[in-house]
């Protein structure tokens, strides 16, 4: 049962890009994600064991960077269901579903938005900065509830 789930938005991307898909991560996006993992490492008595990230190359990126600072065991997991215009409710469903207790999903706007409010329903939260992290913990009955959000300083 899902206990923890930390929602991350990906770092800044590069403003010149041949698609979407591919569209990079840029250097101050790097210092991003890198920042918010370490502010993670610093602050939580629990981190993370487990990742899953869209297959979009800027969220990619982002995770290679956030789970090698994170020293997360398992390799993450490329998710479809965490594309930007996915359905919230399909993937919080999905979500809670899983096997995972300790969770960081790498994503995109405005789905990580969707996906807080969704799941956390006295979320106010209606907008993520790039490499922004949102901390929702979960009670017994599944109710998440948001408990901190990590703002890169870069």
């Amino acid at each position: 049962m899902l206990k923890t789930l930390w929602i991350m938005r990906h770092g800044l991307a590069e403003s010149e890009f041949d698609t979407d898909f591919n569209r990079a991560l840029s250097a101050v996006g790097k210092s991003q994600a890198a920042d918010v993992a370490e502010q993670l490492i610093k602050t939580e008595v629990e981190l993370p064991d487990n990742m899953l990230v869209s297959p979009f190359r800027r969220t990619q990126e982002t995770a290679q960077i956030v789970h090698q600072s994170l020293a997360i065991d398992k390799p993450f997991e490329t998710e479809d269901l965490l594309v930007h215009f996915a359905d919230p409710h399909l993937l919080g469903d999905f979500l809670l579903a899983a096997k995972f207790e300790k969770l960081i999903v790498v994503s995109h706007m405005p789905i990580v938005a969707r996906l807080c409010q969704y799941l956390s329903p006295d979320c106010e939260i209606y907008g993520f900065q790039t490499a922004q992290v949102v901390k929702i913990e979960f009670d017994k009955n599944g109710v998440g509830k948001v408990n901190h959000s990590y703002l890169p300083r870069v």
